[in-house]
């Protein structure tokens, strides 16, 4: 399958224990967009997040991708090859913050153009200079920039981000916009869960609110 501009779950439903937590939800991920999820806590935010890639299987949904429909199940491939999603407090491999880009690089390139989209990339989240640091011993702040310098490497076009910049300072804050911004600008949809849509706003095309099992957008 080609690479899909835009992703559609529709009639997206999944209980917890006989209860409903999301109910007939409709949503779509578009190349290019930038998008703000909110929520009370416990309302399935994250839990959408993980049905939206291939993560956590529904009780219901239709996934259209290129003008065709799949079920949940047979979307499910697909999902994972063109989705991430990121956790908000991402796992670090052992080793060097190189080491953990090159774990997410597309292998069927060159060594010399990994090299450069590494630097690339290390250079745009203000890395550069920590490359050799054990990744384990890095701040917060600086793991997330990992883990979107690792998302990006690992050619999926549509990013699903759960409080991407909770316990950062507002340095790393900063830069984790930019990096998204750069990311926007190249085609990248993102999807963002957060409890501060205001974090986001110079970057926001829509912002969407999960209440009542449902998503609005405002």
């Amino acid at each position: 399958m080609t690479n899909p501009q835009q992703i559609t779950y529709s009639l997206l439903s999944k209980s917890w224990n006989e209860k409903p937590l999301i109910d007939g939800v409709n949503i779509t991920a578009t190349c290019g967009q930038f998008s703000v999820l909110c929520g009370e806590n416990g309302s399935g935010k994250t839990t959408l997040l993980k049905i939206m890639t291939g993560l956590v299987r529904p009780d219901h949904c239709q996934v259209l991708f290129n003008g065709k429909t799949f079920s949940w199940t047979r979307a499910r491939p697909h999902l994972i090859k063109h989705t991430l999603y990121l956790h908000q407090t991402p796992y670090m491999f052992s080793g060097s913050v190189y080491r953990n880009l090159t774990l997410s690089i597309n292998q069927s390139d060159s060594s010399a153009v990994q090299r450069k989209r590494m630097e690339e990339v290390l250079e745009m989240v203000d890395l550069d200079q920590l490359k050799h640091e054990s990744a384990k011993t890095l701040s917060g702040g600086q793991q997330q920039r990992v883990a979107l310098a690792r998302a990006s490497l690992n050619g999926s076009s549509f990013l699903f981000l759960d409080e991407p910049t909770a316990n950062m300072d507002t340095d790393s804050v900063n830069r984790t916009l930019d990096f998204m911004q750069k990311l926007k600008q190249g085609g990248t949809s993102i999807l963002v869960c957060t409890h501060s849509p205001e974090t986001f706003a110079g970057l926001l095309d829509r912002l969407l609110v999960l209440e009542d099992h449902i998503v609005h957008e405002q």
